[in-house]
């Protein structure tokens, strides 16, 4: 599957990712964005490529790889998660490489995967968990419609001080 604009393609992950993948699941400085305590190994990350599971409904969740059409070079991930066929809703979280930010291929990459998952999986809404002090991420999903829902103070622990979550969704009428 790809899904593409002028600008950027996104694609299943395929088993070259995996190092791709263990450079962005080692930036520390993402692990409270993304609810994680610890790395993955690379052969964690090579196993969930070679048995990645293609079909978001039965697994929950779909990762795709952003690619730069013009060269083919990864720009970053995008996951959709949590994925509920029943209630069509789901969550949307992205990262992209910290040297190719503000280029504008997060916000088509938004548009692409939200395409996808209005589209081919019937999602009614999408919604970002995002930390309340990420101001980037914050103006990257109001730039792409979202609205901000609310807060849930002190969720996530880092080191010693308390983050607060915010939660920001956009919401699609059939």
């Amino acid at each position: 599957m790809i899904l593409e604009n002028e600008l950027i393609k996104l694609r299943a992950v395929e088993p070259q990712d995996s190092e791709m993948m263990w450079l962005v699941e080692s930036d520390s400085e993402q692990w409270i964005q993304n609810g994680m305590s610890a790395p993955l190994s690379r052969q964690n990350l090579l196993d969930y490529a070679l048995s990645y599971d293609a079909d978001p409904l039965r697994a929950g969740q779909i990762r795709l790889i952003i690619e730069n059409k013009s060269d083919n070079s990864i720009i970053g991930i995008v996951d959709l998660f949590e994925i509920s066929p029943i209630h069509r809703h789901a969550f949307i979280g992205i990262y992209t490489m910290p040297d190719l930010r503000r280029k504008g291929y997060a916000l088509e990459a938004l548009k692409l995967s939200e395409e996808y998952a209005f589209k081919l999986l019937n999602i009614h809404h999408i919604a970002a968990k995002i930390m309340a002090d990420n101001q980037p991420s914050q103006r990257l999903f109001k730039k792409a419609g979202y609205i901000f829902r609310g807060e849930i103070p002190d969720w996530f622990l880092s080191g010693s001080e308390y983050k607060t979550l915010s939660i920001y969704s956009k919401l699609i009428k059939t």
